[in-house]
C-alpha cells in the first residue's frame, strides 16, 4: 500500500491548529515527521495515530478545571425607567 504524506499546512487544517503548532508537536516528539530539506512531511497514518492517542488521553490533574481559583462576577441590575416608576431587571 502506498503511504500518503501530508504537509504541515494540511495537517494543521485537519487538526484545526496553526502550522507552527504542528512543527512544535514534531519537535516535542508528539507527532512523527520526516524532514525533507527545509520542510517536513507527515505520514497520514501518523496523523491518525496522533488523533487516536489524543482522543484517548486521560486529563492530568493540572488540566482539571477548579472552582477554587474562579473569579465570581456578580450581575449588575439594569435600570429601566418608565413613567413615574423605575424597574430593575436582574
Amino acid at each position: 500500500m502506498i503511504e500518503r504524506f501530508l504537509t504541515t499546512e494540511q495537517v494543521a487544517n485537519i487538526l484545526q491548529v496553526h502550522p507552527f503548532t504542528i512543527l512544535k508537536f514534531i519537535r516535542e516528539g508528539k507527532l512523527k515527521g520526516i524532514k525533507l530539506g527545509r520542510v517536513y512531511r507527515i505520514k497520514e497514518s501518523d496523523v491518525h495515530e496522533f488523533l487516536d492517542h489524543a482522543s484517548t488521553k486521560k486529563p492530568s490533574s493540572q488540566e482539571k478545571p477548579s472552582l477554587n481559583n474562579a473569579h465570581v462576577v456578580e450581575p449588575k441590575p439594569n435600570k429601566i425607567s418608565g413613567e413615574g416608576q423605575h424597574y430593575y431587571i436582574i
